[in-house]
């Protein structure tokens, strides 16, 4: 059964990287295990695939990809050290909780917690990196819930850092989506989401990525997974957030409540591929502009420059069909009154792309350069320009009066 894909606006990421994705495409049954789906354009947003993209769903552990996230725009050096506290592991062991196994009184890098938390899914990883940037776990988890929130999450809750279940920690497979694309955008988290194994940095642990690993044994063929973090618990089942490489295009992929059967195992890593293999096959990228590309003049009042040329702020593409019609693609830029002053970066317009009259994503065009604002000069008072004037008109008359007239005799 087709179903139509329905908006999805990802506003504050747009800020960020320029565009807002809304879904232009249908998404057939592939008869995947998982319940619910979603494959997006990494770099747009573009949704292409969507399988009860909005439902609520239990995240399980890739919940550590929005505490990693979360932890690393705190951290300004990771490679400084920390000592693992008692408080790191509490209640790891009790909850079942995957772990990293370090031990109290371990000293580790910051880069050791962050690999800790997204190899062998550590929540002993995940609590110490709370504790030492916030102080605690519930500080922490704010500042998760308040990323979710700023990126525009439509329906997503945090009450741990670790993903272990609780009702109240919740999300959706287009809200996981959303939160990876924004955690790809740091260097530093896509080392650790990328990575496929990691020794610490005192030797005491090696950790592989073993979802990744056990597909492989498999003879599963992972290549296009370039990095992932995936996630289980009894109420989450397979949970899986990949970046794929998929014909030299990057994407991003969520599935969750993926279940085995004795027919059919590595449920999450194969739907992931089963979904790759889908669009590799029915769709294309396609660039339309490459970056600095002009795409119109505007006006700018009250500024020191007087037009200014609004240009592609990076690589604009879109993902369409494989065999597609060039001109079904079209493009509308439309760009706001512009005023001085003007800063670099500030959003000036828009440029929606569409294929066959669906929109696919809207660009937020930014100012490229920093126009100031003319300084009005200065104007003299009325009646000091006057004041001359009427002085002049006031001895006339005099003159007139005392030399012109004649008296009588």
């Amino acid at each position: 059964m087709k179903k139509k894909i329905f908006s999805v606006m990802l506003f504050f990421t747009m800020m960020i990287s320029g565009l807002v994705p809304v879904y232009g495409f249908e998404s057939p049954d592939l008869g995947i295990s998982g319940q619910s789906a979603i494959m997006i354009d990494q770099d747009s947003g573009q949704v292409i695939y969507d399988k009860n993209a909005n439902n609520r769903i239990y995240p399980a552990s890739i919940t550590k990809i929005v505490t990693c996230i979360t932890a690393i725009e705190m951290i300004k050096d990771f490679n400084a050290t920390t000592t693992i506290t008692d408080d790191d592991i509490a209640t790891v062991w009790e909850t079942g909780a995957s772990a990293a196994n370090f031990m109290p009184g371990e000293v580790v890098t910051y880069r050791d917690l962050i690999m800790g938390a997204m190899l062998p899914s550590g929540a002993d990883a995940t609590r110490a990196l709370a504790n030492n940037t916030c102080g605690n776990q519930e500080k922490f988890v704010e500042k998760m819930n308040q990323l979710a929130s700023k990126l525009g999450c439509k329906d997503t809750h945090f009450v741990n850092t670790t993903g272990i279940h609780d009702d109240n920690h919740y999300t959706t497979v287009a809200d996981m989506a959303l939160l990876t694309q924004y955690a790809l955008k740091n260097e530093d988290f896509k080392e650790a989401f990328n990575r496929y194994q990691y020794t610490s940095s005192n030797s005491q642990h090696s950790w592989v990525k073993k979802n990744i690993r056990n597909a492989k044994i498999r003879g599963v063929d992972t290549t296009m997974i370039e990095g992932c973090k995936s996630g289980f618990t009894d109420e989450a089942q397979h949970t899986l957030s990949s970046l794929l490489n998929i014909n030299d295009h990057h994407y991003i992929c969520v599935v969750a409540h993926c279940q085995n059967s004795p027919t059919y195992g590595n449920c999450a890593v194969n739907d992931t591929l089963t979904l790759a293999n889908y669009v590799g096959s029915h769709y294309q990228y396609v660039e339309l502009h490459k970056q600095g590309d002009h795409l119109a003049n505007k006006k700018v009042t009250q500024g020191k420059q007087k037009t200014l040329k609004v240009v592609a702020p990076e690589s604009i593409g879109a993902i369409v069909p494989t065999g597609y019609n060039e001109k079904d693609i079209k493009e509308k830029v439309s760009i706001k009154t512009l005023k001085a002053p003007l800063k670099k970066g500030d959003v000036i317009g828009t440029m929606t792309i569409t294929y066959q009259n669906e929109q696919l994503s809207t660009i937020n065009l930014t100012s490229q350069q920093t126009i100031k604002k003319v300084k009005p000069k200065p104007q003299a008072h009325v009646s000091s320009i006057l004041m001359p004037y009427g002085l002049a008109v006031v001895l006339i008359i005099v003159y007139i009066i005392i030399f012109k007239i004649k008296p009588k005799k």
